[in-house]
């Protein structure tokens, strides 16, 4: 029996960085938030259409994605901290254009100009976290990331509720020039406190730099020099490679990473069309046809699913890297939960109960946050092989941005076609088939590093992994850089017996199904998960091309 070590808490200052980088998604979230309660007012001041409620939402999905594909590239030019300052402005500027628009042309360009900061700056705050953050706290600080973004939804609900007892005819322009002050904020924090990540800083010569950020980053002098050792390893690695992992690897995959992409892939597709962004943008407007009169009621409700949004993810976030948990329960019962809470809105619709029907939003709110929410970026994250990893999150980027885009223009005019009721009948099919899909296809990746994932999807398969390394990496190297054998940590003993889990892994010839949560039988017939994440350099990160983290 062995006592399991934990790891040592990411220092205050790794903290204080990421929690400024989040700053860059509350963006959204308060973009979110806000325009839900806003809409009811523009719709009535400008004498709004449905069609044009539902264009100007989807608008800046629309725009973002270009931004996307963008953001890496400009992140790799001019630096994270240059890119989130960028960005920033651009939506600071679309905000106040919204606050002031007296005409629907001028509405669309403000909120066009937000879609491009989206666009741009959606990727890089866990871009900067995943650069700076130890590898055993990764996954848990880059949720910090769909934390501020819940967090940005909750401000965004709470100020259309203070803000409604101004006068309709400028109440909602204070509600959206509020939206300038978190870019701002963000451009602050940018410029004058924090520093480039080391990944970005060696990528361009800047070794001083460097240093001072990794002084900071590291626990210990030989922690620093062996963490600058990896990133220039991974750079030159980047150089060699980059020529021949263009997007004929994503667009003509061999077996592996085929199962790769349609995991990722359909995961990122999944998270928007189990129409989480329609009810957050229109969750007013549901509840006015579910026969709730009142405003007051109307945003205050919509506060409420906010606030269970936020405090489920909350606990979502301790159980991210659980050793009773993991990604694929909680991605399970999340859409369990899903299917459930559309069926309750669909049902309170069908039998005009005001009271199922918000029940069922506050539900389903909450049941996002289970899952659906917190682990569709982190599973890119981990998922995807280095040398493609960049071109597989910008297309998953764009996909989840494409997805939201759609069902956000269609939604209310197929509620108008085909009853609410309908309309959330359609998305509890959709909630249903990822619980299948999901079922049938997602492994556990919990506590796998990036050697051994290629490895693990080989073995679902049943098929070899690559002879000449993991797509452009060298499997020896990587081993050499990635573990370090006289770690105790990293060869503990079976529970049921003196072999290391790494020897019983090795030992195992058998193939782990579809379906299954991604355990390894060790040599006594037991199951044992394999944990090889025992130093800095392990866990793969979210990352654009060339801005690989020390991992």
């Amino acid at each position: 029996m062995f006592e399991e070590s934990h790891p040592q808490p990411p220092l205050d200052y790794v903290v204080k960085m990421a929690l400024c980088a989040c700053v860059n998604s509350a963006l959204l979230g308060y973009d979110t938030g806000v325009l839900s309660g806003a809409l009811l007012y523009l719709r009535d001041y400008l004498d709004l259409s449905v069609t044009q409620i539902e264009l100007l939402t989807s608008s800046m999905n629309f725009i973002a994605i270009p931004g996307c594909f963008l953001a890496g590239i400009i992140a790799d030019a001019i630096g994270r901290t240059r890119t989130l300052f960028a960005a920033s402005l651009t939506f600071l500027v679309g905000a106040l254009l919204m606050a002031g628009a007296n005409d629907y042309g001028t509405l669309f360009l403000g909120r066009s100009l937000i879609g491009v900061g989206v666009g741009s700056g959606l990727s890089i705050d866990p871009l900067y976290i995943a650069e700076i953050a130890p590898p055993e706290w990764r996954g848990k600080l880059t949720s910090y990331s769909e934390t501020a973004i819940n967090v940005g939804i909750l401000s965004g609900y709470l100020s259309n509720v203070c803000f409604m007892w101004l006068p309709p005819s400028y109440s909602w322009r204070v509600m959206l020039a509020m939206g300038a002050i978190p870019p701002f904020i963000m451009m602050v924090l940018a410029v004058f406190v924090m520093p480039d990540t080391p990944r970005f800083y060696l990528s361009k010569g800047r070794v001083e730099e460097a240093d001072a950020v990794l002084k900071k980053i590291t626990r210990s002098e030989n922690e620093a020099k062996q963490t600058k050792q990896d990133i220039k390893a991974s750079i030159a690695q980047e150089k060699n490679t980059s020529s021949r992992q263009g997007w004929g690897r994503i667009l003509c995959p061999d077996p592996i990473l085929r199962r790769m992409l349609q995991v990722t892939l359909i995961i990122s597709v999944l998270q928007q069309l189990c129409g989480v962004d329609v009810i957050l943008y229109y969750a007013p407007i549901i509840m006015e046809a579910g026969g709730i009169t009142s405003r007051l009621a109307q945003l205050g409700l919509t506060a409420v699913a906010g606030l269970a949004k936020v405090g489920v993810l909350f606990i979502t976030m301790h159980y991210l890297d659980h050793k009773s948990a993991g990604r694929r329960p909680l991605m399970l019962l999340s859409y369990c939960l899903l299917a459930i809470s559309t069926t309750i809105v669909a049902v309170g619709f069908g039998v005009d109960s005001v009271v199922a029907s918000v029940l069922g939003i506050i539900f389903f709110c909450g049941a996002f946050s289970v899952g659906a929410g917190p682990i569709c970026w982190l599973m890119n994250s981990e998922v995807l092989p280095l040398a493609v990893r960049a071109r597989g999150m910008t297309l998953g980027c764009s996909l989840n941005r494409l997805a939201s885009a759609v069902l956000q223009t269609v939604f209310l005019s197929m509620a108008e076609g085909i009853t609410p009721a309908g309309a959330f009948m359609v998305l509890t099919a959709i909630n249903l088939f990822g619980f299948i899909y999901l079922y049938i296809y997602m492994p556990e990746t919990k506590n796998k590093t990036l050697e051994e994932m290629t490895n693990y999807f080989a073995k679902i398969l049943g098929v070899k992994p690559p002879a000449g390394g993991i797509y452009g990496e060298d499997p020896i190297e990587m081993k050499g850089r990635d573990s370090k054998p006289d770690d105790p940590k990293e060869h503990r003993e079976s529970e049921l017996g003196g072999d290391s889990v790494v020897d019983a892994e090795e030992r195992n010839d058998s193939v782990i199904g579809d379906g299954q949560i991604g355990e390894l039988e060790n040599g006594h017939g037991g199951l044992t998960e394999v944990n090889l994440d025992s130093d800095r350099h392990q866990r793969p990160s979210m990352e654009p091309e060339k801005n690989t983290s020390s991992a």
